[in-house]
């Protein structure tokens, strides 16, 4: 049906419906909080503490978008599957030229992109095969694994691949201090099912033992599971995207770890990580948020113990529930104040849940805490700070825990980088993050169209 035919006041009818208006008096459901609930709500909010350490000089911004396009019009189920990485390098001393007076200096603005590196991968999705693969799936899985592969810091040197960083975090799901590094167990064979494959950090083809189909190390991701031929695979391209963004934090670390043994401390101290979203890994890949947990507390251990701060790893979110919560409260909340969301106070103001759980939030999936905090110049920010725990296998201490404060020693020092990075074009987001999504967003317009032109020109 046309547009034109569509009645864009027909909504009115549903509104002023008496059952609709009976089946609403009935609900029970969010409303902006007044009055006395109000101040409840505000005085969970405390002034914040002091940066502890100095702030990195160098910070690491990353940000990833992902498009499905059609590669003919005539064939609009047939679809190619890009995907977009940024890693943009920020000196903070090159953020003080940014501005002139007033304004900001387009050329200083140029010199910071210099130092922006993408990652631009393509998948196979809907009615497409990759290298004489027979179906959707297995062409996606070879795909993936490829680029897993191909990823590296040098060219001539397969342990820097993304794919050797993904050996390193399966070897952490075990909680066996002699796991190999080189070696993961597949939950199962994605022809047969059949399962604890062990598979290797080669170049060579690996079949599984019963089947004999050929399967790759990154099928631990489980992301081929969402890959489907009968309808669109943004789900997997989504998955793929927010698990390499938190996969190649480790990566930069791990590189800086085993290539420069003797330096990398002092190297990592004057580094930070700001990823855009939670710091959490969704859907089948979720099992990765743990051995990152893993890996970082043991980085964040030796810089601790050596005398040196521990790394930034930072997540700035600009939508969800809780983003639009602490808009609803914003104005209530005092300036310079800062909040660790607890899973109470998420349960009974923002998701609305009246049943009690036992598990917490983001059990499975996250490994940072959500902290709202309104900065002096009265901006709100929702943001994640890497939790310092090592594993959340004590379910109880650590819900109650994670929203303690007094247990995040470097907090001070993540709200000060906010406020030097506090975006006057974007009053939920900061600096960096919103340089990255510059380089990184796949918009339906333009940027979505020159990918749709891409696809159909090489497959005409």
């Amino acid at each position: 049906m046309s547009d034109y035919n569509v009645d864009r006041t027909s909504h009115i009818d549903i509104v002023d419906n008496p059952d609709v208006r009976v089946f609403l008096e009935n609900c029970d459901y969010m409303k902006a909080p007044t009055g006395n609930e109000i101040n409840d709500i505000t005085n969970h909010f405390l002034t914040i503490p002091d940066a502890e350490y100095d702030l990195p000089q160098k910070v690491i911004s990353i940000d990833g978008s992902n498009y499905e396009a059609s590669v003919r019009k005539e064939l609009p189920f047939t679809r190619v599957g890009f995907v977009k990485i940024s890693n943009l390098l920020i000196r903070r001393n090159a953020l003080k030229s940014l501005s002139e007076g007033n304004f900001v200096n387009p050329f200083e603005v140029a010199k910071l992109s210099k130092d922006n590196s993408s990652l631009s991968f393509a998948l196979p999705s809907t009615n497409m095969c990759y290298k004489g693969e027979s179906n959707v799936r297995d062409s996606f899985r070879k795909a993936l694994d490829e680029i897993l592969y191909n990823c590296r810091f040098w060219e001539k040197d397969a342990s820097t691949s993304l794919r050797t960083t993904l050996f390193r975090m399966a070897s952490l799901r075990s909680n066996d201090v002699d796991s190999e590094n080189d070696k993961l167990v597949l939950f199962k064979c994605p022809s047969c099912s059949a399962e604890n494959l062990e598979l290797w950090d080669i170049p060579e083809v690996q079949r599984c033992p019963y089947c004999g189909n050929i399967v790759y190390p990154s099928d631990c991701l489980r992301i081929w599971e969402d890959v489907g031929d009968a309808g669109s695979n943004q789900s997997a391209l989504t998955r793929f995207t927010n698990a390499i963004m938190h996969l190649l934090v480790v990566h930069y670390i791990r590189f800086l770890k085993e290539k420069s043994p003797d330096s990398y401390l002092n190297a990592l101290t004057d580094l930070c990580f700001i990823v855009s979203g939670p710091l959490a890994v969704f859907g089948n890949p979720a099992w990765l948020h743990a051995s990152i947990l893993k890996y970082l507390y043991d980085i964040n251990k030796e810089l601790v113990d050596s005398g040196r701060a521990p790394i930034i790893v930072m997540g700035v979110l600009k939508a969800g529930a809780i983003c639009d919560y602490f808009k609803m409260i914003g104005p209530s909340v005092k300036k310079n104040s800062i909040y660790a969301v607890s899973d109470e106070f998420r349960n009974k103001y923002i998701n609305f849940d009246r049943e009690p759980s036992s598990t917490t939030f983001g059990a499975e999936t996250y490994y940072g805490q959500d902290f709202l905090l309104k900065t002096e110049t009265g901006k709100l920010f929702v943001f994640n700070a890497l939790l310092p725990y090592r594993d959340k296998h004590n379910k109880i201490v650590f819900k109650k825990e994670k929203s303690n404060l007094l247990n995040y020693k470097n907090i001070g020092t993540y709200i000060e980088l906010i406020e030097e990075f506090e975006c006057d074009l974007d009053s939920t987001s900061i600096v960096p993050i919103a340089l990255a999504q510059r380089y990184t967003a796949i918009s339906l317009e333009p940027g979505g169209q020159v990918l749709d032109l891409l696809a159909k020109s090489n497959f005409q």
